[in-house]
């Protein structure tokens, strides 16, 4: 499991190292999806949200609060329970595009 928690938090990293201070929309949603994904992984592993947080502190490109938001949203939004892999990561994706240019 901690082979898993390690490449998870290295591949958003490494995702997001490659940022500018200016990311454009279409990376940040990228890295937020992917985020998500993560986090909705660990939560059905059994992580704690406070642990699930201090893996995502080092993500960078998405603010603390994105983060924090994005924890509470996937372990406690009873719409977010079932969410989980490759289409949630695409719908979160679409979603977030489709926020920032209405």
């Amino acid at each position: 499991m901690k082979t898993i928690i390690a490449s998870l938090v290295f591949l958003l990293a490494s995702a997001a190292a490659h940022a500018t201070p200016e990311m454009d929309r279409l990376s940040y949603c990228s890295n937020y999806a992917s985020m998500l994904k993560s986090i909705a992984a660990w939560r059905d592993q059994g992580m704690a949200p406070e642990k699930t947080l201090d893996l995502m502190r080092g993500v960078k490109g998405i603010s603390l609060q994105d983060k924090k938001d994005a924890i509470a949203k996937v372990y406690f939004d009873k719409a977010f329970a079932n969410s989980r892999g490759t289409e949630f990561g695409n719908q979160v994706r679409t979603n977030c595009l489709a926020e920032k240019s209405k």
